[in-house]
């Protein structure tokens, strides 16, 4: 998946009078679709439009950043979109759905290969 919902817990904005900031990045607590709990960074465009309580959408779009002499590839983590209203509802809706489902399947260990001892 390359979006991921989540729903906004709490916003945490650098000028807050309780938060003291060495950026100007907004940051949102998340209840994501899959129960996981991230703080991110709101996309600057949409910062003063995020609410707790809203359903917002995160790019995990895949992009490089240099690493040492090397580029690594990592997923974006950025709140990109605000979703309001029934379709905010119907796509949590799907996505809870969705992990309900995959929860209630029976889970399935890969055996792994013995690891050799080297010492």
């Amino acid at each position: 998946m390359i979006h991921h919902p989540g729903e906004v817990l709490e916003i945490l904005k650098p000028k807050d009078s309780d938060i003291k900031s060495a950026d100007e990045d907004t940051l949102a607590t998340l209840r994501m679709w899959d129960d996981n709990i991230l703080t991110l960074v709101v996309d600057s465009k949409i910062s003063n439009n995020v609410s707790v309580g809203d359903k917002v959408l995160v790019d995990y779009r895949p992009v490089e950043v240099p690493n040492n002499s090397n580029i690594q590839v990592i997923a974006k983590q950025l709140v990109t979109k605000v979703i309001k209203g029934k379709r905010a509802e119907a796509i949590w809706k799907e996505y809870r759905k969705f992990f309900e489902q995959q929860r209630q399947k029976p889970q399935t260990l890969v055996p792994r290969p013995p690891e050799s001892y080297i010492g």
